[in-house]
């Protein structure tokens, strides 16, 4: 269930929270109201209608980008009104609320050729969250991969130094921090795979917004991939690394044992 902010008139935001049901909606009708809820708390989706208080949606998107907690989250603008106007001027309010910095333009009556147009909706906007998501992933992997760089970077250091106890513990706490890394890929890697399956699904059904975001969408996939491939070879260069240093601990050890021990006169 996501937290979704809707700005519209008041009969818009009751057909938004129908085709929304199982989200969790809250309304506001005035540019004021919106302020005041934008700065309060943090939301996962903002919906802007065409006609929320006396048609501000453009200066409602603006205040969505001022504000400190949701200026970076997803917005959808929205109309319910099947008016001519805004049939005839729909391309320019698509491309004009892009160029604001929002996801995509919507018309409730686009989607009433399909047999369920609520539900139409609902898969378009939740297209929308799976982007978000992904987005958020790739950049948690993508500190990650920073992360375990500075990893093999002390470790490779390491390499050059005479093997001692204490430096064999200190490599055992960067191999902790390791596989506490790994794990956290292994979630990550899991979730990003749920994500991109409900994309693939979506993209069967070949709803509207298909053509809209497939481009986006691809473009993540490969994001994906090629994070993938980084992370296999960062593997591979671990394993190197920990080959080498059980050969260095044995090494130490060993010549640790063989040293001659101090007599007793010479202390």
């Amino acid at each position: 269930m996501s937290h979704i902010l809707i700005a519209d008139t008041p009969e818009g935001a009751v057909a938004l929270q129908r085709i929304l049901k199982g989200h969790e909606c809250v309304v506001v009708t005035t540019l004021r109201e919106a302020e005041q809820r934008l700065e309060a708390e943090v939301y996962d989706l903002i919906i802007a209608g065409l006609h929320f208080d006396d048609s501000q949606m453009f200066e409602f998107i603006r205040e969505v980008k001022k504000s400190r907690k949701n200026a970076g989250k997803p917005i959808i603008c929205f109309s319910t009104r099947a008016t001519q106007m805004s049939r005839v001027m729909h391309e320019s309010l698509e491309h004009s609320t892009r160029a604001l910095g929002a996801w995509m333009y919507l018309a409730e009556h686009s989607c009433n050729v399909y047999q369920d147009p609520d539900a139409e909706l609902r898969r378009i906007m939740e297209r929308c969250f799976t982007e978000e998501s992904r987005k958020d992933i790739q950049q948690q992997r993508l500190v990650i991969e920073r992360q375990r760089e500075e990893l093999q970077k002390l470790r490779q250091l390491l390499q050059g130094q005479d093997w001692t106890p204490e430096m064999q513990e200190y490599l055992d706490g960067l191999q902790r921090d390791l596989e506490l890394l790994l794990k956290e890929i292994t979630r990550l890697h899991s979730a990003a795979t749920v994500e991109g399956a409900s994309v693939v699904a979506s993209r069967d059904l070949k709803d509207r917004v298909s053509n809209k975001v497939t481009t986006t969408e691809n473009s993540m996939t490969n994001t994906e991939e090629t994070q993938a491939v980084t992370e296999d070879k960062q593997s591979v260069e671990e394993s190197e690394l920990a080959a080498k240093e059980v050969i260095k601990q044995e090494a130490g050890e060993l010549k640790q044992r063989n040293q001659p021990k101090k007599k007793k006169s010479d202390l």
